[in-house]
Parts: C-alpha cells; structure tokens; sequence
C-alpha cells in the first residue's frame, strides 16, 4: 500500500513528501492532517524564515573615496590618529594589536568617561565621531516610505521604484562586511543567525487567499512559534515541518495585501517580531512595507521595510562589538543619529527611527494553533523543477490524500 497526497494538481506518494517514515506511520499522519485541513474554499500557506540580513546591494558608485574597510583598516586609523606613522601601524595591527614594547593595545576601551577608559561599544560618544564614509549611489533595496523623490532617496534594483529610502544601507553600506549581493550574505549576520536559530523560536509567515495561483487580495500574517526551527541533513529549514504558533500578541503582525504575477505586495502597517540577544533582541519596523515572491519550488523571498528605531541595530552591533560586528561602533552610532529620518522626539527634535530593509528567505511548512489544528499548510512547490535544489524537495502540503492499494 502507498499513500500519495494530491494539492490542486500537484500529486505525489506519500513517500517522497515524508521520507523516512513507514507506511503505515505516513496514512496516519495523513488521515490526521486530513482532519484539521482549512477549509477547501480558501488557501493559506505557512513558512518558516530561513533567513534574514541586511538587504545590502554593493555597487561600484557607493563609496567613491574607498570606504571603511573592516577591522584592521579602522584600528590602523586609530592608530594613525595616534601619532603612529602607516607603517608603524600596519605591523601593530598585524602583530594582533601588540605594540613594539609588547603592550598590547584595547581598541574597544578607547573611549574616555570622566577621565577614565570605557568601553566605545557601551559609550559610543565617549569617542569623537570619525567621521565615516557614508553610501552614495543608485540602487538600494527597500521601499518609497515618505512619497518622495529627492537627492537622498535611492532606486530600488530589481523593481525600479523610485524615492526608496534606505538610511540604514546609506550608514553600514561602506564597510567591507556589507559590500556584498545576494545570495552573500553580510558575514557577521549570516553567522549570528546560524546560530540563533537552533535556540530560538522560530519565526513564522502565512499568506492567505482564496486562490494563492491567481491575482487578488491576500492577507500576510507574521507570528513566533513556540519551537525553534527544525533542518535537513544540509542545514535548511525543514520543509514540510510543523510550528505551533505562540500566541502572544506582540509577535503578531498582520498585513492586508495584494497578489500579482507571483508577487505579494502590502498595505503600510506595523511589524514587530520578538528575537533573541545572540541575534536581533527585537525587529520591529513602523510604516513596514513588504514584497514576497512565490516560487515555483515553493520557498518565498523578499524585502521587508520601514522606519525601525535606530538604536535597535546598534544595540546588535554592540553586543557583537567591532570585531565581530566588522563596524566602526562610534562611527555607526554617530551616522545613525545624523541620518535618522523618522519618529522625531518631542523633546529635542531628533529622529529616533531610520528607514531600513532587510531580505527574507521563508520554506514551506505547517503551522498549527495551540489546539494542534492546522492553521496553513506547507505548500510543496514543483518538485520537479530543473535546477531546484535537493533540500527543497522533501516539504509536504496535503489537502487531499488517496490511499492506493
């Protein structure tokens, strides 16, 4: 006997879609899923983010006076601030900081407070502002926040729009750890977040519609789960996998929206989604904007946008501190406060938000509520899709199964 699920008219054995499991194992499962279906008349799909990074787009306009470098060239800046000559600094720095007298030098206690050493990651402005090079350019992911068109807005590069705003890439865009395109990643989040996710919940999507394959209205919903994510034997999400949602209300989103094309658009909203301290203790974004894309395997990817409070990322970057967060600390904060272009403080007139998009990467899995029904399903894509990677072939939706004997 084989169990073979059937999704509009996708239809596969159930062995292909739950490897690993038995026969008799799978029809059980299926009869179970088969109860707590949605209803036919409507369709909602869940997934699992897989990842989630600054959506960094290098190009050759972006830092015409060569940008910040990384670690060794900001500390032989400092050093060079100093009194040491290139040279000098150029072997202090390749000798791991120590100096010619076997001293070894703390550039993260280079800040003064009250005639004392303290750390630039947790006083930023115990340090003078140094003054970094910021992003110039033409492209830049994200979104038109404000209706505007102006000399500070950049064009999106893959859609054309034009006014996006994007404060956050124009602040981290010229250090070498952010001159990177997709499918890079920038180093020191792709790490953070391969190890945030094997502790922390994990971080849920749904888009429901009457018919997902057609143009119409669709509603986008963000949630945490309540377990972390699980992986396949190559370290994705594990598609056809299931996640209760947690029913906290400050991790959930929801966004009215539109599908055309393949294309999830949404109506401005706010987006708030609990993290952890290892990785983003929180993101949230006002005005948020998105665009998803469903792909014929399945998965969806996009941009996320909006205006996010600044001090936020910062807090990110300085638990990581300069060498791992690959930044100039004092120099990100003090661009960040300068380039904040949302959420004035009533009190002094200064922005505390600064527009931001991040991309996202989502595979299909099941969602379930805390009664264990099945809220959206893991829609399986075209398995058969040249080029499609081997992870991308084991996730499971199911709305129909057929028992063949």
């Amino acid at each position: 006997m084989e169990c073979e699920f059937q999704v509009m008219s996708i239809r596969k054995p159930l062995s292909k879609i739950l490897p690993g499991m038995n026969v008799v194992g799978a029809c059980l499962t299926a009869g179970a899923l088969l109860m707590t279906a949605p209803d036919a008349s409507a369709e909602s799909r869940g997934y699992a983010i897989s990842l989630i990074y600054t959506a960094s787009y290098s190009d050759q306009d972006h830092c015409p006076n060569g940008g910040n470098g990384g670690p060794p060239e900001m500390k032989q800046r400092i050093l060079m601030s100093r009194g040491y000559t290139r040279e000098q600094a150029f072997k202090i720095v390749a000798s791991n900081d120590v100096d010619e007298n076997g001293k070894t030098i703390d550039f993260r206690m280079r800040g003064t407070l009250d005639g004392e050493p303290v750390s630039v990651a947790i006083f930023p402005t115990s340090y003078p502002d140094p003054h970094i090079e910021t992003a110039q350019g033409r492209y830049a992911y994200g979104f038109n926040l404000d209706g505007k068109v102006d000399s500070s807005s950049f064009e999106d590069p893959e859609t054309h729009e034009q006014g996006v705003d994007n404060q956050m890439w124009r602040v981290l865009g010229c250090f070498t750890n952010y001159q990177v395109r997709r499918p890079v990643i920038p180093y020191n989040e792709s790490i953070v977040w391969d190890t945030a996710i094997d502790s922390m919940p994990a971080w849920l999507v749904s888009i429901s519609g009457e018919d997902l394959s057609k143009d119409g209205e669709v509603t986008v919903t963000f949630d945490r789960a309540l377990n972390i994510v699980m992986r396949n034997a190559h370290g994705q999400v594990l598609r056809g996998s299931s996640y209760t949602i947690d029913s906290d209300p400050r991790s959930h989103s929801v966004f009215k929206g539109r599908i055309e094309d393949g294309v999830v658009t949404v109506e401005p909203a706010d987006f708030f989604m609990q993290g952890e301290s290892q990785f983003y203790a929180v993101l949230r974004l006002t005005q948020a904007r998105l665009r998803l894309t469903l792909h014929p395997d399945g998965t969806v990817s996009g941009v996320l946008g909006g205006y996010q409070p600044w001090l936020d990322y910062y807090h990110y970057l300085s638990i990581r501190g300069e060498n791992d967060g690959l930044v100039d600390l004092p120099g990100v904060y003090y661009a960040m406060k300068r380039l904040a272009d949302a959420d004035p403080d009533p009190a002094t007139g200064e922005n505390r938000a600064i527009s931001a998009a991040y991309y996202i990467e989502a595979a299909p899995v099941f969602l379930t509520n805390g009664a264990g029904q099945i809220v959206s399903t893991a829609y399986p894509g075209d398995a058969h899709e040249p080029g499609a990677p081997a992870q991308r072939k084991d996730g499971a939706v199911q709305q129909n199964a057929v028992a063949q004997q």
